[in-house]
């Protein structure tokens, strides 16, 4: 989809993109008219912002932090002078991708009149081989059901279903290199993990991995820089003073 781009003669530059495309455009006085299939329109003559030509659009910014540009760094949050909550970002640097909610599940918290967000990893981000979230357990010894035996103890770091709702970890084998789902773990015994279901026939002696839930494992965003856009959909006036972000060192 192509963008309407403004130019701006106060500061000599290209200064917005809009998802509008007119047929043609003019300006008359203080008035701005636009053309769109034969039909003419005039802009700013109603409180529903961001609804052109019946379409309603959302409020996208993208901008890019990158204090320390020779240094790896970890963004833990983002933090919005802004008067609206209904904000949501999707952030990407050359190693990671993350998020902070998505459009109808908001994550940004009121906090002393700032709107204020934990950087978390995507939620499809659970084979991410490069993450600390992804425990090795060793080839499969002897299968019964959904019983799955190893040849040592399963490791503490191992969650499995718990009374309150949560879901547990999910276990994983190798299969033609690729990891595939076999279950969401229900119960771990010693050395055997019990899953709620089985999938991806696993057989003796392919080799099992657990992959932890990335949102409950996020710890921010690491990389050199942070490519960050926010998006918000409502059709209210909404106003955005200013963006930061609590950045520190990457030792990893």
């Amino acid at each position: 989809m192509a963008d309407t781009i403004t130019y701006s003669e106060d500061v000599k530059g290209w200064t917005s993109f809009h998802s509008y495309e007119p047929e043609w455009m003019v300006g008359l006085g203080a008035e701005f008219f636009t053309f769109k299939n034969g039909n003419l329109y005039k802009h700013d003559t109603n409180d529903t912002r961001m609804n052109f030509y019946d379409s309603q659009y959302r409020m996208k910014i993208t901008f890019v932090s990158n204090k320390g540009p020779s240094d790896v760094k970890v963004f833990k949050n983002l933090k919005l002078e802004t008067n609206s909550s209904q904000w949501a970002a999707d952030l990407s640097s050359e190693m990671e991708y993350g998020e902070i909610g998505s459009i109808g599940a908001t994550k940004f918290e009121d906090k002393e009149n700032l709107m204020y967000g934990y950087i978390r990893r995507k939620p499809n981000d659970e084979l991410n081989y490069n993450e600390l979230s992804i425990i090795g357990i060793g080839n499969i010894v002897s299968i019964s059901g959904n019983n799955y035996e190893f040849s040592y103890d399963i490791p503490n770091q191992v969650s499995a279903n718990n009374a309150d709702g949560v879901a547990g970890d999910k276990l994983y084998f190798l299969n033609a290199g690729v990891g595939s789902l076999i279950g969401t773990i229900n119960s771990v015994s010693g050395a055997v993990i019990t899953t709620a279901s089985s999938t991806g026939n696993p057989q003796v002696g392919n080799f099992v991995f657990v992959g932890k839930n990335p949102q409950s494992e996020s710890y921010g965003l690491r990389g050199y820089f942070a490519s960050i856009e926010l998006v918000n959909a409502t059709n209210s006036k909404v106003e955005l003073f200013a963006s930061n972000s609590e950045v520190f060192k990457s030792y990893m």
